[in-house]
């Protein structure tokens, strides 16, 4: 019980300091120095941690620098060192793969051998832990956690603790970029007051110059802008793609109930010996051999799930009306049959069960079981269409970004995101795919999805959802090859050489960023491929060419 009170008391402590870290007035005025002291100071005291630091990368993310090292034995602050990456290359390199390193024993640990001669021994540490701060994809430091004299295994806790605080600095440290931009943007809003209010006493021959200057402190704004709307946008992008993964996720679990209790209510009505259609069948037909030609007729039916003609049907109801009048039955019962697939083919592969006293009966019970079945296909395929929507979702928002190359599934990877978009495809859109058997790839499929996705509604906008849309996968080489074509407007010669420039576009304002086909390039530079384009007006291809295997 006094264990459990103390990871209690813990457990609180913890949750007080993440409150406090996130309302800090520094977090939200971007003051790293003054937050990283109190979070090294809050936790050195609460966890009993001898040594906590924050260090953070340089610009060019070849040295981590020390902002604060707090030392609870002394309860002093240091600042100030530097680790270079080409003196611990492979400890930094740690950094960039892992989202934390926790070294319970850093002496033998591969990913912090590199600091015992230089960093643990002369400071007497016996236990580290790393949480790795991210901003996105950006690595910007590490939050470090160093027990010095007694052994310690660092439990999941500590890990998810300091992770959490990880967080907060890099929320910290986009707020310091935010408002390290929204100063600049006040600043070059004042430098073009004041060169407007002079324009007046400018003499004539300046004009040109100040107009020339204006332009430039303009596109500076707007580039300034748009970056910072940026940010807001993948914030939000993040968020609603936790949302969305959580709602597929939670819509999986009506759909498998649905799935079984299909499965169940099959069993029930006719599979089990309990079942009534069991026991009517056995009533109607107490032969052995005859309920044998009963079940192999529904299964004939059962294959013949079709929608015919309003011609073929009054053909075919003529052709039953004459044999059921013929065996003293109702005519109006022809259409239940011609709805179960029947017709009088099967009279002579089922001749003896046709010619039972009974046969009304039988056809009855026909019927309902192939009615029922019908509508328990139908159940299943749409279980099936609602589940394959939900895992395109599901894969389609995942916000955890692989961190290596993975073996990749190119077809499988295209045909998610076309799923998304399969309801565009029912409309005025023609979808052609010509997939060859193409090779498994190295990549990173959450970043592919992210270019079919740019590619793919790009085509569909320049042909205003109206036209023919086709996919194509080859192998050339050592490489596989990705055409995408559209018979859209396509892309004017005068812009053409703009077109991967970030922030550029055509689009009416709202409806694009400019960082599609930017994100585009720089998805495919980073599996060492090619993009590249052919555009006239009613033909535009996206050629992307992938390596099968990533260089090292």
């Amino acid at each position: 019980m006094d264990r459990f009170k103390f990871e209690l008391t813990r457990a609180r402590l913890k949750q007080n300091i993440l409150a406090q870290v996130s309302s800090h007035p520094c977090a939200r005025s971007g003051d790293i120095q003054t937050l990283a002291k109190f979070i090294t100071n809050s936790v050195s005291d609460i966890l009993e941690i001898e040594r906590v630091g924050v260090w953070l990368f340089n610009e060019t993310k070849n040295e981590l620098v020390n902002v604060d090292t707090y030392l609870r034995s002394q309860k002093t602050h240091s600042s100030g060192a530097i680790l270079k990456e080409n003196e611990f290359k492979e400890e930094f390199q740690y950094l960039v793969c892992e989202k934390y390193v926790d070294a319970n024993d850093p002496y033998t640990d591969p990913r912090t051998k590199g600091f015992i001669e230089s960093y643990l021994k002369p400071n007497g540490i016996t236990a580290m832990l790393d949480g790795v701060i991210r901003m996105g994809e950006e690595l910007i430091g590490t939050l470090c956690f160093e027990h010095v004299g007694k052994k310690h295994k660092w439990s999941e806790d500590e890990i998810t603790f300091c992770s959490q605080l990880g967080d907060q600095i890099a929320l910290a440290i986009s707020n310091q970029r935010n408002n390290i931009i929204n100063q600049e943007l006040i600043s070059r809003e004042n430098e073009l007051r004041e060169l407007n209010e002079s324009l007046e006493r400018l003499v004539e021959e300046r004009t040109k110059k100040l107009k020339k200057s204006n332009e430039e402190l303009e596109l500076t704004i707007s580039t300034l802008k748009k970056a910072q709307n940026q940010l807001v946008l993948s914030e939000k992008m993040a968020s609603l793609g936790q949302l969305v993964a959580g709602i597929a996720h939670e819509i999986n679990n009506p759909i498998a109930a649905i799935q079984a209790s299909a499965e169940n209510l099959k069993e029930s009505l006719f599979e089990s010996e309990l079942s009534p259609f069991q026991k009517e069948l056995k009533e109607i037909i107490p032969d052995y051999q005859n309920q044998k030609q009963f079940f192999d007729l529904i299964q004939i039916l059962k294959s013949r799930i079709e929608i015919i003609s309003g011609r073929d049907r009054m053909n075919r109801r003529k052709r039953i009306e004459s044999w059921l009048g013929s065996k003293g039955i109702d005519k109006s019962f022809s259409n239940h049959l011609i709805d179960t697939g029947f017709d009088l083919d099967l009279l002579d592969q089922c001749k003896e069960l046709f010619e039972s006293e009974k046969l009304e009966s039988i056809l009855t019970l026909l019927v309902e079981e192939i009615t029922v079945y019908q509508s328990l296909h139908v159940m299943l395929l749409a279980v099936e269409r609602a589940s394959k929507m939900t895992f395109a979702l599901k894969n389609f928002v995942r916000f955890e970004i692989s961190k290596n190359p993975v073996r990749v599934n190119l077809k499988e990877n295209i045909e998610t995101v076309l799923t998304l978009y399969q309801n565009q495809f029912k409309k005025k859109v023609t979808l052609v795919k010509e997939y060859e058997d193409v090779p498994y790839i190295e990549g990173y499929p959450e970043e592919l999805l992210h270019l079919w996705t740019n590619l793919i509604y790009n085509a569909l906008q320049a042909m205003s959802f109206h036209g023919k849309l086709s996919i194509q996968t080859k192998t050339e080489g050592n490489k596989v090859l990705v055409l995408v074509e559209d018979n859209g407007s396509g892309i004017p010669e005068s812009i053409q050489h703009r077109i991967f420039e970030p922030f550029f576009t055509t689009k009416p304002l709202g409806e694009g960023s400019g960082l599609g086909l930017d994100i585009c390039r720089k998805i495919v530079d980073r599996h060492f491929g090619s993009i590249t384009f052919q555009s006239i007006p009613g033909k535009t291809i996206f050629a992307i060419e992938l390596p099968i295997k990533i260089p090292n």
